[in-house]
């Protein structure tokens, strides 16, 4: 009798094949047909993040996520991914868009009556849905969300007189790769871990709906980054805090470490790697060059969460653009004797 390996058993074929179809990736973006670039967020960690993005921020935030998701999702659907017409053009849309919360694990979606079951984040999943909604019945609606349980949620959805205009998507475009191949299990699990593919552009909304806030960071934390907004060093912080919070072991001894290291961890979750690393001092400084990256807070803040991971020290943060490149630098905050 045959030996079966139960990991390669569990896989989802079809999913894994859809992904290939629909994605491409290269140089740690995870890439989608019309050159917008995606994360993959594990579910747990994107929840953690959120609490510590709203805790640095000082604000409630729930309402510009699901707006920021509804405008994004709206950008997205401009592909005609839901629209249809002549006879079981509702059936075929419905199927089209369980289709679309399967390929990207955002859980499953129903349409009559108005509401979702899904392990994530609820307001981001209520912004999605909402722009579904509107796209499949070409009307605008005013939204609310209900969580009925840790994984169901229902939408209240009231017509609105707002005239339906189509949103872009945000951010640039970038160049395919090779085809996304990923190991992943039914329900969008890896190693049994729910995860989720989301647009980049989503936190590009968020990021920008900051505007005008004040973030509770120490004075000493600002002057360990940039000159840079709130919003930005909101995000960063909160990445920076998750990862140094996590379990992952990040091993970067020297500058092939780091390169091997950001490859290994950054580059699946769409956040890019560098393309090279130099050592800045002997107290474990490094400077990363990056070609492309899809939104420099999160990137930057993840980066700064793993040099503590490895020197055990307060970090400080230097970024600058030079000949199209983006050159991140990682450094003791404190001067060592």
């Amino acid at each position: 009798m045959p030996l079966i390996d139960e990991s390669e058993s569990i896989l989802d074929a079809e999913l894994i094949l859809a992904l290939r179809e629909n994605f491409t990736y290269r140089d740690g973006l995870i890439i989608d047909k019309r050159g917008h670039c995606w994360y993959r967020w594990r579910s747990d960690g994107l929840d953690a993040w959120w609490r510590i993005f709203e805790e640095i921020i000082d604000a409630p935030m729930g309402r510009k996520l699901a707006n920021s998701a509804c405008d994004e999702e709206e950008g997205l659907l401009n592909s005609g991914s839901l629209d249809f017409t002549g006879l079981f053009r509702r059936k075929k849309a419905t199927q089209a868009l369980e289709y679309r919360w399967w390929l990207h694990g955002w859980g499953k979606p129903n349409i009559k009556p108005p509401n979702f079951t899904s392990t994530g984040l609820t307001p981001l999943f209520a912004g999605i849905f909402q722009a579904d909604f509107e796209r499949i019945n070409s009307k605008r609606y005013r939204m609310r969300w209900e969580e009925k349980s840790s994984e169901n949620c229902v939408l209240t959805l009231d017509e609105s007189d707002l005239p339906v205009v189509a949103s872009k998507p945000r951010g640039k475009t970038f160049s395919d790769g090779d085809s996304y191949d990923i190991k992943v299990e039914s329900n969008w699990k890896i190693d049994g871990l729910k995860h989720h593919l989301l647009p980049v552009g989503i936190f590009t909304r968020l990021q920008d709906s900051c505007a005008g806030l004040t973030a509770n960071i120490s004075e000493d934390e600002r002057n360990s980054w940039p000159a840079i907004s709130d919003g930005f060093l909101a995000f960063a912080l909160a990445a920076k805090r998750l990862f140094i919070a996590g379990e992952e072991i990040f091993l970067a001894a020297d500058a092939n470490g780091w390169l091997d290291s950001c490859k290994s961890f950054f580059g699946p979750m769409g956040m890019s790697y560098p393309i090279s690393s130099t050592e800045l001092d002997s107290n474990g400084g490094i400077e990363l060059k990056f070609t492309e990256i899809p939104l420099l807070s999160l990137t930057a803040g993840f980066l700064a969460g793993a040099w503590v991971r490895c020197e055990g020290r307060p970090v400080k943060v230097a970024i600058r653009e030079e000949d199209n490149f983006t050159f991140i630098s990682l450094q003791t905050r404190y001067e060592l004797n």
